[in-house]
């Protein structure tokens, strides 16, 4: 008998690289519950570099991670309490240290995007 899994997982945690690499095991074994592990990788990596937005530039810590489930793939977002949304400028100059998260999630996803919420923002990344 297959067991049912929720179509969508919401976590409240703090933007803590610490705990990164945790977060990506969390992601991949929902993703292999879901039946969508090839996605894995490139799910873990975009929420990796959501958080790390949310770790630099938002301001506190606190935010929300949800997994969804979907049809055809899943959808990763993350939420924050910046009001500030995030823009792709394109690559920064090759020394530059920072810069390439939304370039990199861009190049992941099928599509992406940040939505303002009543508390700050979601930004979220569809892959198929």
């Amino acid at each position: 008998m297959k067991t049912q899994t929720p179509p969508e997982v919401v976590l409240q945690l703090d933007a803590d690289p610490a705990q990164f690499s945790g977060l990506r095991r969390i992601i991949g074994a929902h993703l292999r519950l879901w039946g969508r592990f090839p996605l894995a990788g490139a799910a873990e990596l975009c929420v990796t570099e959501l958080l790390s937005n949310v770790h630099r530039h938002a301001g506190s810590p606190e935010c929300e991670l949800t997994l969804r489930l979907l049809a055809d793939g899943v959808e990763v977002a993350v939420s924050d309490h910046s009001y500030v949304l995030p823009r792709a400028t394109g690559l920064p100059a090759w020394r530059s240290e920072t810069g390439r998260g939304l370039s990199v999630v861009a190049g992941l996803a099928d599509t992406w995007g940040a939505t303002p919420t009543a508390t700050g923002k979601r930004v979220w990344a569809v892959l198929r």
